[in-house]
């Protein structure tokens, strides 16, 4: 009997451990549509301020997104993950946000990629450890809090494909807002798992399908300017064939004139090639910056040559106009300017990252990862409920961290 009694207890033992492996202490959210799911857990006791998170989304997304410490995008921490430059792996980049603008990377945050961390069965995966994750400039999240405040969002299809950490995204297609208590989520540190995790106390507040409509608009009225700036431009040409003093073609209103009308068309065309290689690749282009630049040099040309034209049009009178016109756009958009200036430098941590920054792929999953972790599938628009592991998953019983691939 006491060698029965014995084997009993052993057994209950490692089936009470199994149990608790299987079952991490973690709070859990799964958004409404299925697009994205995330489980978290804070170790009890810990001075580091970790924190172990899993999440997960589907790889058609351009990227996926969960934000803490708010529910809109200000004083927002948030990790950011899309596919590396091979494209079987991803790229997690912490980064905070400033506004509803894009989120920038901060080396003010660690993050440890740990095993099962890839892209597997069409789903994009992260097991990580976050170090020095609780506070941040502007915000942090309180392990007492029942109802802490985060944002999720996943972006257009496409692939990003870089292993920077400061890769450029497109607009999100949908986003949210949820709470989750995370009293249920402190406990031994370890690796969470959605499908156990405890989602009773996650409320999600909001759910909104978005679209980028600046882009198109932008495109649609430059053409619309081009094609209406075009014929005025036309009809300058005529008009300087009808007077002695404009028919030589040697004024600095007509030399400067047709200097732009070279750089208008010369705008268009690397604007068209730009949205057209930027929608297959869904990262920045080199055509970019020439661009923009050429943009801005267009615009100022264009008022300069105005100065210029009235007095070869004998109405020098009008330069008077002219000037006031200009002057009050002066006034009214440099606010917004130096508005902007100013967001963008306090959101600006570091310089970009060089393709070689960012996570690379582990021994444990330099190819497909071969994690049993299933989140949920979402292949092909089917929607399965997240399965559980089919076999006990390592220990991640906290520990020093190993040395490793971070993110600074």
């Amino acid at each position: 009997m006491v060698r029965i009694g014995s084997a009993l207890a052993i057994a209950g033992f490692f089936i009470t451990t199994t149990t608790a492996v299987v079952t991490s202490v973690a709070s859990g959210f799964v958004a409404s549509d299925q697009t994205i799911s995330f489980a978290l857990n804070i170790p009890q006791n810990d001075s580091n301020n970790d924190l172990y998170f899993s999440m997960q989304a589907s790889a058609s997304f351009s990227w996926m997104a969960i934000g803490m410490g708010n529910d809109k995008m200000d004083n927002t921490l948030i990790f950011m993950v899309y596919t590396d430059s091979t494209g079987k792996n991803v790229t997690i980049s912490p980064r905070l946000s400033s506004g509803h603008t894009e989120p920038s990377y901060t080396k003010d945050v660690t993050i440890q990629v740990q095993p099962g961390t890839g892209i597997a069965n069409g789903n994009m995966t992260v097991n990580a450890i976050c170090s020095n994750c609780r506070s941040w400039k502007g915000s942090k999240i309180d392990p007492a809090n029942t109802a802490e405040k985060f944002i999720f969002a996943t972006g257009p299809d496409g692939n990003i494909n870089s292993n920077s950490l400061s890769a450029g995204i497109k607009r999100h297609a949908s986003y949210g807002a949820f709470t989750m208590d995370l009293t249920k989520a402190v406990g031994a540190a370890q690796i969470p798992i959605v499908a156990t995790s405890d989602s009773s106390g996650t409320v999600q507040t909001q759910d909104t399908t978005d679209h980028d409509f600046s882009a198109p608009l932008h495109a649609c009225v430059m053409i619309l300017a081009f094609v209406g700036l075009m014929p005025a431009a036309f009809l300058g040409i005529y008009a300087g064939t009808m007077y002695n003093r404009s028919k030589s073609w040697n004024s600095a209103h007509q030399i400067f004139g047709i200097f732009i009308i070279f750089a208008m068309v010369g705008q268009f065309a690397l604007g068209f090639l730009h949205h057209r290689m930027y929608n297959k690749t869904q990262a920045p282009t080199k055509l970019a910056p020439y661009h923009v630049w050429l943009g801005r040099v267009v615009i100022l040309a264009g008022i300069t040559n105005g100065f210029l034209g009235f007095p070869l049009a004998l109405n020098s009178k009008y330069n008077w106009a002219l000037l006031a016109l200009t002057l009050l756009m002066v006034i009214i958009f440099s606010p917004i300017w130096f508005w902007k200036w100013r967001s963008d430098s306090k959101k600006s941590p570091i310089g970009n990252m060089s393709d070689s920054d960012g996570y690379q792929s582990q021994p444990w999953n330099s190819g497909p990862s071969g994690s049993n972790i299933d989140l949920g599938s979402y292949n092909n628009g089917q929607q399965h409920p997240p399965q559980p592991m089919n076999y006990p998953p390592p220990n991640y019983s906290y520990q020093t961290p190993q040395e490793g691939r971070t993110f600074v």
